[in-house]
């Protein structure tokens, strides 16, 4: 059973933002001064709908749209835009990570690949609309591929060296107050 108290949860939702920011960080850096040609995974959204959908309690809306907020920044995207899309998507996992909780890793694996894809679809077709200069549209076809593609890689270091394990029956009854 995992430990629900109020100082565990506390810590992994300070480890959440920590590893955003780190991520945020990495990204910031003048690594390579040449445009690329392909998209990276946006690897603060696979680990925030891994979470999503293992441990809510961890990711509460407040912070994933603190965290996504302050990317969009950051990263100079349109403030906002993206940070709502990530936290619609992710209160949809949540609303349904106990239906989850129960299926085979493949079915959590495609409501996440479908709730990513939609986020972008409609992230790219949000710009289009306000005629904001877009990248290739190459380039954002492998960020979509490559962030759906690397979830399952985000769920299991966040399970074997995180911790962020699945909640059982139990654990969701003493979230929720019931018994």
């Amino acid at each position: 059973m995992a430990d629900n108290s109020p100082s565990y949860v506390l810590l992994y939702r300070a480890a959440f933002a920590l590893l955003c920011i780190l991520i945020l960080f990495a990204h910031l850096l003048p690594l390579d001064t040449l445009p690329r040609s392909w998209g990276s995974p946006d690897l603060m959204m696979a680990m925030c709908f891994a979470w999503a959908v293992r441990r809510p309690d961890f990711v509460p809306v407040v912070l994933v749209a603190a965290v996504f907020l302050l990317a969009d920044v950051l990263l100079l995207r349109g403030p906002g835009f993206w940070a709502a899309l990530v936290v619609i998507a992710s209160e949809y996992l949540r609303a349904h990570a106990v239906s989850l909780r129960d299926v085979p890793f493949p079915f959590e694996f495609a409501t996440v690949a479908g709730a990513m894809a939609i986020c972008f679809v409609v992230y790219r077709i949000g710009l289009s609309i306000l005629f904001v200069e877009q990248a290739q549209l190459s380039i954002f076809l492998t960020q979509a591929l490559s962030t759906i593609l690397i979830y399952p890689i985000v769920v299991a270091v966040s399970h074997f060296v995180l911790g962020v394990r699945k909640t059982s029956a139990s654990d969701v009854n003493t979230l929720t107050g019931r018994t």
